[in-house]
């Protein structure tokens, strides 16, 4: 028997949504902000540039004086700072970052929206934002006692070389639990690694570097997209098709890359 020839057949592709790492989809996200952002009490803007910020000396940050005492990280955006205000001795972290990124404290407001005031503390706080013309100072609260991969390179470079399993798996409980509730109130931390796990004198971590955070509406909580992710830089491509719940795939690559890295001391320096 001939076999019938099938004629090719047009599969309409399944939809797409917008890219939530693009930076005119954001900007246009901010503008349309009723009232805008800039109405918010600790969203200050400025005329002119970022102040001159470095190392012992003091700056002036709206009404504050600031003694800038050291640098505290760096990356391709940001410059992060301890200060501390003279009057009071209070230790804070001033964020400065080139090109402003308003979007950041945006996202911190809806923590405090969204979040049950009992689990606002597994996320980083901002007091505060200073918008210039080119660039953004974002002033925080300050933890003490490193990061989850600073914790890493410890044990790392101890005798044991690995963080105990029981230590492993508190953490990791914490990270999924933390997880949980951001994706209960529809927003995803899209930047999930160990350098962003701060340690203070609470018992849990705190979550920090919301710049990546993405909110998304109930109507569109349904899609999804394909991730990808390396060790080296945990990075997302634009979404791309509907392959089931976005809140249960995006980042799972990173959560684990996390424990992998606390059971078998990978962390980067």
């Amino acid at each position: 028997m001939t076999p019938k020839t099938l004629g090719t057949a047009r599969l309409e592709p399944a939809p797409l949504f917008s890219d939530p790492w693009d930076n005119e989809l954001i900007s246009g996200l901010l503008s349309a902000l009723n009232p805008p952002l800039t109405s918010h009490p600790h969203c200050i803007s400025w005329q002119g540039n970022v102040p001159n910020i470095r190392p012992r000396t003091t700056i002036s940050m709206g009404k504050a004086s600031l003694r800038v005492d050291c640098i505290l990280g760096e990356g391709a955006f940001a410059t992060v700072y301890q200060a501390t205000d003279p009057m009071t001795s209070e230790r804070m972290v001033l964020k400065v970052q080139k090109p402003a990124n308003p979007w950041e404290f945006y996202i911190n407001t809806q923590l405090d929206v969204r979040l049950q005031p009992n689990i606002r503390h597994l996320y980083s706080r901002l007091s505060s934002a200073h918008l210039f013309h080119d660039g953004s100072v974002l002033l925080g609260e300050l933890h003490s006692y490193g990061t989850l991969l600073n914790v890493v390179n410890l044990y790392k470079c101890g005798s044991d070389k690995v963080m105990p399993q029981p230590l492993v798996l508190y953490f990791s409980i914490c990270i999924l639990h933390m997880v949980e509730q951001l994706h209960s109130v529809n927003i995803i931390h899209a930047d999930i690694k160990p350098d962003n796990f701060l340690l203070g004198e609470r018992q849990a971590p705190v979550l920090i570097r919301t710049t990546w955070t993405t909110a998304w509406s109930s109507s569109t909580s349904d899609r999804a997209s394909t991730w990808s992710f390396s060790h080296e830089a945990l990075l997302s491509p634009p979404p791309v098709r509907r392959q089931g719940s976005s809140a249960q795939r995006c980042r799972a690559g990173n959560r684990g890359t996390t424990r992998w890295a606390g059971r078998n001391g990978t962390g980067r320096s």
